[in-house]
Protein backbone atom coordinates (compact mmCIF):
# COMPACT_ATOMS: atom_id res chain seq x y z
CA UNK A 1 0.00 0.00 0.00
CA UNK A 2 1.93 3.01 1.16
CA UNK A 3 5.87 2.59 -0.42
CA UNK A 4 5.15 -0.96 -1.75
CA UNK A 5 6.10 -0.20 -4.87
CA UNK A 6 8.18 2.79 -6.34
CA UNK A 7 6.43 6.10 -5.90
CA UNK A 8 6.03 9.21 -3.08
CA UNK A 9 5.29 7.75 0.16
CA UNK A 10 3.85 10.58 1.17
CA UNK A 11 1.08 11.27 -1.43
CA UNK A 12 -0.07 8.04 -1.00
CA UNK A 13 -0.07 8.88 2.75
CA UNK A 14 -2.18 11.47 1.97
CA UNK A 15 -4.48 9.68 -0.60
CA UNK A 16 -5.41 6.99 1.63
CA UNK A 17 -5.80 9.64 4.73
CA UNK A 18 -8.39 11.47 2.84
CA UNK A 19 -10.33 8.81 1.56
CA UNK A 20 -10.79 6.82 4.62
CA UNK A 21 -11.17 9.62 7.49
CA UNK A 22 -13.86 11.03 6.34
CA UNK A 23 -16.22 7.75 6.65
CA UNK A 24 -18.36 7.70 9.35
CA UNK A 25 -18.31 3.62 9.09
CA UNK A 26 -17.76 1.47 12.15
CA UNK A 27 -16.13 -0.81 10.07
CA UNK A 28 -13.17 1.48 9.52
CA UNK A 29 -12.71 2.20 12.67
CA UNK A 30 -9.25 0.40 12.74
CA UNK A 31 -8.45 1.56 9.88
CA UNK A 32 -8.71 5.21 11.36
CA UNK A 33 -6.86 4.16 14.23
CA UNK A 34 -4.19 2.89 12.63
CA UNK A 35 -3.67 5.91 10.32
CA UNK A 36 -3.74 8.36 13.21
CA UNK A 37 -0.75 6.35 15.15
CA UNK A 38 1.45 7.08 11.88
CA UNK A 39 3.39 10.75 11.89
CA UNK A 40 2.60 12.52 8.85
CA UNK A 41 6.00 14.38 9.29
CA UNK A 42 8.09 10.99 9.11
CA UNK A 43 6.80 9.03 6.73
CA UNK A 44 9.16 5.99 6.40
CA UNK A 45 7.63 2.43 4.94
CA UNK A 46 9.82 0.34 7.68
CA UNK A 47 7.72 2.32 10.36
CA UNK A 48 5.97 -0.19 12.76
CA UNK A 49 2.57 1.55 12.08
CA UNK A 50 3.03 2.34 8.81
CA UNK A 51 3.51 -1.80 8.47
CA UNK A 52 0.53 -2.65 10.58
CA UNK A 53 -1.50 -0.55 8.67
CA UNK A 54 -0.56 -1.87 5.78
CA UNK A 55 -1.12 -5.51 7.30
CA UNK A 56 -4.66 -4.49 8.18
CA UNK A 57 -5.44 -3.22 4.72
CA UNK A 58 -4.11 -6.18 3.14
CA UNK A 59 -6.12 -8.15 5.74
CA UNK A 60 -9.31 -5.98 4.83
CA UNK A 61 -8.82 -6.45 1.20
CA UNK A 62 -9.07 -10.24 1.30
CA UNK A 63 -12.15 -10.23 3.27
CA UNK A 64 -14.13 -7.81 0.89
CA UNK A 65 -12.49 -10.43 -1.90
CA UNK A 66 -14.04 -13.15 0.13
CA UNK A 67 -17.68 -11.34 0.64
CA UNK A 68 -17.53 -10.79 -3.33
CA UNK A 69 -17.27 -13.88 -4.27
CA UNK A 70 -19.74 -15.27 -1.42
CA UNK A 71 -21.91 -12.94 -2.98
CA UNK A 72 -21.46 -14.33 -6.81
CA UNK A 73 -21.63 -18.40 -5.30
CA UNK A 74 -24.87 -17.13 -4.03
CA UNK A 75 -25.96 -16.16 -7.45
CA UNK A 76 -24.49 -19.39 -8.80
CA UNK A 77 -21.51 -18.53 -10.14
CA UNK A 78 -19.03 -21.15 -8.78
CA UNK A 79 -16.01 -20.31 -11.45
CA UNK A 80 -12.80 -18.39 -9.92
CA UNK A 81 -14.07 -14.48 -10.20
CA UNK A 82 -11.94 -12.71 -12.54
CA UNK A 83 -12.51 -9.29 -10.63
CA UNK A 84 -11.63 -6.76 -13.55
CA UNK A 85 -14.93 -8.20 -15.59
CA UNK A 86 -16.92 -8.71 -11.63
CA UNK A 87 -19.36 -5.94 -12.36
CA UNK A 88 -19.94 -6.71 -16.00
CA UNK A 89 -20.17 -10.93 -14.67
CA UNK A 90 -22.14 -9.72 -11.74
CA UNK A 91 -25.12 -7.97 -14.39
CA UNK A 92 -25.20 -11.45 -16.43
CA UNK A 93 -25.24 -13.64 -13.50
CA UNK A 94 -28.14 -11.32 -11.84
CA UNK A 95 -30.57 -11.19 -14.45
Amino acid sequence: MIGEEEGDINRAYKEFYDAVINFDNIELLPVKKSIGRIDPNNLNQNDEGVKRLDYLVDYYQSGLSMQIEAIFRGYGHLEILDFKNAMDTYDKIKK
